[in-house]
């Protein structure tokens, strides 16, 4: 079934319950739902089965609208950073064949040259707040005085008559991600219904418990990262949650809400967690509401997780912080850890009805337990392939004894008792003088030191001889001698980086993951004196 069918039939929602949470408004599942049928009236007006439409949003109940009505008639939902500068959106939607934009109205200044090419719908950031919260709104940030030819305000788009629910097949896709892909490479990821509903039906289970009927969900991650998107959003509210969605995450907020017991699960990248560890009020009685919080989108330093996870035993709560491991191309998660399974260091237990292989890379014969390899996985969240790209769909998919596999591109292995280990990115091993060395390594020992918050080590070029940098953010030693001699003494002599510098943050993806091709040239720069 499509992801609205699922949403709307998964199981009888009592539509009396609260089904968002935005900036203080409540929406019940009676008016969400009424919601996205008068978005599907009003977007079939202009787009037809089997378009493309873009949404280019942060968390908004507008955003989710709009999500759910395309797929109730049958359009692909091309999702993109809220964030992504101009000229690129503007190579997404070529990629996409994309028909229109949707995005909030105080970007229309930024994407204004866009309307030459493509219709423009934008909604305003606080219309589902009020008129009196909006008009505080637009005193604040002044609204897009500009040209508007080719633009449609949201509310002046009429509706037409409510179609009937598209007759597109589950399994045919349904939504667009991006992603660096398993090769490192940008990549639009084509997500079927069926994938997308496998992940989110079983999304009780990956957060360790029966029954999420009333509970809140943290919607902080935008729906452009696979991971927002089926857990914070699809998986929550098809179970009859509550998702709480911010369009920027904001700490402060989200430790209030788990002190008045409005936020019982936290999905988030590593900096979301430390952020909220830096409240005064994220302790004491107020984390026993807290029921589980899961991070993911980037590996979480084991110092991350014992902070978090001590200063609940210190409040005597039950809530845990546990780190799974997944891909855009498996509809994000495929294993992890929970209160029934978790090991340390690991990234958890597959799910139910997803498998792992290791293998050698560029092969398909599984290697024993316990040998490292190259990860991969089959189960029913595959991705149906990468748009318009038969070269790489040819490198990643591959069969096994009858099932379908999709390389992941990671290094990894399986003990035997069915926990995945991530490694690293096979991409990112670094050969010195003939020696592989993993960055990750680096970046854990690195995160050891006292006053380090962030590490990244990355591969560059000097004089046509490979190199190591490692970039840390925080206050680490004054002293670049004493990182060396721990990454050399607890590793080896190949790992230690030429170049240890400190900077204000790690630069991330429009995906959210480190951006390592800006560190590498930050690198280059530094070695050829440039920086």
């Amino acid at each position: 079934m499509l992801l609205y069918e699922n949403l709307k039939d998964h199981f009888a929602k009592d539509e009396r319950l609260t089904a968002l949470w935005y900036l203080g408004k409540t929406v019940s599942y009676s008016e969400f739902f009424s919601a996205i049928d008068d978005a599907a009236a009003r977007l079939s007006t202009v787009l037809k089965a089997g378009d493309v439409a873009t949404i280019c949003m942060p968390n908004t109940p507008e955003c989710v609208y709009c999500f759910y009505a395309l797929n109730r008639i049958g359009v692909i939902a091309h999702m993109v950073h809220p964030l992504t500068p101009l000229n690129q959106l503007k190579k997404f939607m070529a990629a996409a064949n994309s028909k229109l934009l949707i995005t909030l109205s105080i970007n229309l200044a930024q994407y204004a040259p866009l309307a030459a090419e493509y219709p423009i719908i934008s909604a305003h950031p606080a219309r589902s707040l009020g008129k009196i919260k909006r008009t505080l709104f637009n005193i604040a940030v002044k609204p897009y005085k500009g040209d508007r030819s080719n633009m449609t305000d949201y509310d002046e788009l009429k509706p037409g008559v409510l179609p009937p629910v598209a007759d597109r097949p589950s399994s045919a896709t349904g939504v667009y991600l991006h992603s660096g892909g398993t090769g490192g490479e940008p990549k639009i990821i084509e997500l079927s219904d069926d994938s997308i509903n496998a992940l989110a039906n079983r999304g009780p289970e990956a957060l360790g418990t029966s029954d999420v009927k009333g509970m809140y969900m943290l919607g902080a991650l935008p729906m452009f990262h696979g991971f927002g998107l089926t857990m914070s959003i699809h998986a929550i509210l098809t179970h009859g949650g509550v998702s709480v969605l911010m369009p920027k995450f904001d700490a402060k907020l989200t430790a209030k809400l788990v002190k008045r017991n409005k936020m019982h699960f936290i999905i988030g990248v590593p900096n979301l967690f430390r952020a909220l560890l830096k409240q005064k009020a994220f302790n004491g009685a107020a984390l026993k509401n807290l029921y589980v919080g899961f991070v993911g989108g980037d590996c979480a330093p084991q110092d991350l997780l014992d902070e978090f996870n001590g200063r609940m035993e210190a409040a005597g709560a039950k809530g845990r912080l546990f780190e799974g491991y997944g891909l855009t191309e498996t509809v994000t998660v495929c294993a992890v850890n929970n209160y029934a399974y978790n090991r340390r260091a690991s990234m958890g237990h597959m799910l139910r009805g997803l498998e792992a292989i290791v293998v050698n890379d560029g092969e398909t014969t599984p290697l024993p337990t316990g040998e490292k390899g190259e990860l991969c996985i089959c189960g029913d969240t595959l991705m149906n392939g990468y748009l318009n790209n038969d070269e790489s769909n040819a490198q990643v998919f591959f069969e096994h004894g009858g099932k379908r596999y999709v390389r992941t591109g990671d290094l990894g292995y399986m003990d035997g008792d069915g926990y995945l280990y991530f490694v690293t990115r096979l991409k990112r091993i670094i050969k010195i003088s003939g020696i592989s060395v993993y960055p990750k390594e680096i970046e854990t020992a690195a995160m050891e030191i006292d006053g380090v918050t962030g590490a990244s080590a990355v591969e560059y070029k000097d004089v046509g001889k490979t190199k190591i940098a490692l970039f840390l953010t925080g206050n680490p030693p004054e002293d670049k001698k004493l990182i060396r001699d721990k990454i050399e003494a607890e590793l080896s002599r190949y790992a230690v980086p030429t170049i240890v510098d400190v900077i204000d943050r790690i630069p991330q993806t429009p995906v959210m993951k480190v951006d390592t091709l800006a560190l590498t040239k930050l690198a280059e720069d530094m070695a050829k004196g440039e920086a």
